[in-house]
């Protein structure tokens, strides 16, 4: 057993890494001297059936062999529908650092070239129509991955780290989500291509960071808000471009969805897309999202007509805060997108304080998520009163009223949650322009926060990206055959 010296000054190395190499490094040694590499080596586990999964294995590699591909296919579609929930465990990654059992490791190998055998390879009983159908349906079915940046102000730039760890590891999903800040830099992205999104993380000096500027007291009033939307719009067309959600879908390849809360009792907040509003301009939906009322005025949203001018996109229509009412929009994602699994990075400054215990285990977090959840219970109490002793109160005030209520009660969590480590100090920051120094802080914070959890993002996604690849592998033959 290793002693508590050396322990320590692993997890300090843990804690501290700059890489994601080192950091790897120090945890494949945390868990050999705690004895977490012995306990991914046993198969058996409370969470799936071991002798299933063995069985399972055994049964694709020797169909796959005979050249079996009708029974192949069948036997790996009922294999994936009866283990796909079980194997998606969290307590399966809490015990060793690198990965869980190896046994799921090979489970997954196994129905992954299963997937990729079936769709490269000329088989004279499955018709190449009918092979693109059932992997398109089979697709369907199975689900979408879907990446969600949450609100943030100065905060959600730790975004970028993890937006930074997953494309460097090929985790990155085509399904991006953003508000508020969050839809700063989903839009910086899914207004990129890969090289693009490349060179950006190359030089990070190419990205403006003064987006934040006071108007002054003596303009307060007809501004609508303290700080500067001229400006903010500004760097976000600097640092997004001129895009269409269609143009930018068509130019990377990524879904972008960015969330707009309503400025009106009567009307619904939106969720934009290349297939809700094509023609929206997305620094226009991006600066939308960003006004949070008190500090900027709402926006009325852009986009540009067939005729390529800028002209209103709701005439009279205007829009606030994304976070405000869909700081998630997972279920209307899933309605559009087909997205069942969502991976999750929070920097609220309201929900970050009830979220840093999640994942962890020991006494401290117990307490902490007993203390969270009771002032979360009684927040939403309070605000659900103030909601209702305004019902006949000015618009105005039923708006806030229904925001704080909304703000306490939306759901922040996904499958996977991502976020940077808590500490008092990140206030500071929160309305504030950053500078090169914190631009670089925020991301390697945001890489890190991601580290520990590429070996459970890469196996939670690991089907649907096989799926997705073997779809455009049939996809890409199709064409060169019409």
């Amino acid at each position: 057993m290793a002693s508590r010296r050396f322990l320590t000054q692993l997890t300090r190395t843990l804690e501290n890494a700059r890489h994601a190499s080192e950091w790897h490094e120090a945890a494949a040694e945390f868990d050999r001297v705690t004895g977490a590499e012995d306990w991914r080596a046993e198969d058996d586990s409370p969470y799936y059936d071991a002798r299933a999964l063995r069985s399972d294995i055994l049964t694709l590699r020797a169909l796959h062999e005979r050249g079996d591909a009708e029974a192949l296919a069948s036997a790996l579609t009922e294999s994936l529908y009866r283990h796909q929930g079980e194997l998606a465990e969290p307590a399966l990654y809490q015990v060793a650092l690198v990965g869980t059992k190896h046994l799921v490791d090979r489970y997954l190998a196994a129905c992954e070239t299963a997937m990729y055998w079936l769709a490269e390879t000329e088989h004279r009983e499955v018709p190449f129509s009918a092979k693109l159908l059932r992997f398109q349906v089979a697709w369907k079915v199975y689900g979408r991955s879907a990446l969600l940046l949450s609100g943030g102000a100065t905060l959600g730039f730790h975004h970028l780290g993890v937006v930074k760890a997953l494309f460097e590891h090929d985790l990155l999903p085509d399904i991006l989500s953003g508000a508020s800040t969050g839809a700063m830099i989903a839009a910086g992205i899914g207004a990129r291509n890969d090289a693009e999104v490349a060179d950006l993380y190359a030089n990070t000096d190419q990205m403006r960071l003064d987006g934040l500027a006071p108007v002054g007291l003596g303009k307060l009033r007809s501004n609508g808000g303290f700080l500067d939307p001229a400006r903010l719009y500004a760097v976000l067309r600097h640092n997004i471009g001129d895009r269409t959600f269609a143009e930018a879908h068509a130019h990377s390849g990524r879904t972008l969805n960015i969330s707009v809360s309503a400025t009106r009792s009567n009307q619904k907040p939106r969720l934009l897309t290349h297939l809700t509003a094509p023609q929206v301009l997305v620094a226009s939906a991006a600066l939308a999202s960003s006004a949070l009322p008190g500090l900027f005025p709402p926006v009325e949203l852009e986009m540009r007509d067939r005729h390529g001018r800028i002209v209103p996109y709701i005439d009279g229509e205007r829009w606030t805060d994304g976070s405000l009412d869909g700081d998630l929009p997972k279920s209307r994602m899933s309605r559009l997108h087909n997205v069942n699994h969502f991976i999750v990075s929070q920097t609220n400054p309201h929900v970050l304080p009830f979220v840093a215990h999640h994942g962890r285990q020991g006494v401290v977090p117990i307490v902490g998520g007993l203390v969270s959840a009771a002032a979360r219970t009684q927040g939403a109490y309070a605000t659900d009163l103030l909601r209702r002793a305004t019902q006949r109160s000015p618009e105005t005030l039923r708006m806030v009223a229904a925001q704080a209520h909304t703000a306490l009660t939306q759901d922040y969590r996904g499958n996977i949650d991502i976020h940077p480590r808590f500490h008092w100090a990140l206030y500071k920051k929160v309305v504030r322009n950053p500078t090169r120094g914190d631009l670089a802080r925020f991301i390697l914070e945001g890489e890190r926060s991601v580290w520990p959890l590429l070996a459970r993002i890469r196996n939670d996604t690991r089907i649907g990206r096989a799926f997705q690849e073997c779809v455009a592998i049939l996809e890409k033959r199709a064409r060169r055959a019409s």
